[in-house]
């Protein structure tokens, strides 16, 4: 679909596809978790075409970013940033143990997954494009009620990437009638 600036190579992809796998069966019937996961891979993917970053660090972990939800939901009663932190890491862990991941590869996903809704608590540019890719998919559901002067506020605040902002402003300013 893009055109990484790594590519990654026939085994890492079917390594890609397993944790796809894993997410999708971990997540069973909640499409909602699973869509928003695949999403988040996308802009990832699109952001790896301008970011130099290892892909299946970067593409591991946005698949599996929110995979602490659930857990969240069952032990602490809520899907928030600070749960989906303290609770993803050891399901990612399970997840890349069971597909005979590399201890480090798998240390440094759970380190993302574990600080995915901290700014820039990871130094690395696997961490930024995350934190980008998900705010281009969330901002989708927080930004349209508001002016076009609050939506650049609000994006040039939380994107740390320049193409991140770039695809931001697109996304949600581009065809605006209140944008100039």
């Amino acid at each position: 679909m893009f055109n990484l600036l790594v590519k990654p190579t026939s085994e890492q992809k079917q390594f890609l596809a397993k944790v796809r796998a894993a997410m999708e069966h971990y997540f069973g019937d909640d499409q909602k978790r699973i869509d928003h996961a695949l999403q988040v891979c996308r802009y990832a993917e699109e952001l790896l075409t301008f970011i130099d970053a290892d892909p299946v660090l970067t593409l591991t972990s946005a698949c599996l970013h929110d995979i602490g939800i659930h857990e969240a939901e069952r032990k602490h009663g809520s899907s928030a940033g600070n749960w989906q932190e303290l609770e993803g890491p050891p399901v990612a862990v399970a997840i890349l143990t069971e597909l005979d991941a590399d201890l480090a590869f798998i240390t440094l996903v759970a380190e993302i997954v574990g600080n995915h809704h901290t700014a820039r608590a990871v130094e690395s540019p696997e961490f930024r494009i995350i934190w980008d890719a998900d705010a281009l998919v969330n901002f989708s559901d927080v930004l349209s009620y508001r002016s076009a002067e609050q939506v650049e506020c609000i994006l040039q605040k939380h994107m740390v990437t320049e193409p991140g902002l770039q695809m931001a402003r697109q996304l949600f300013l581009n065809n605006r009638q209140d944008h100039k």
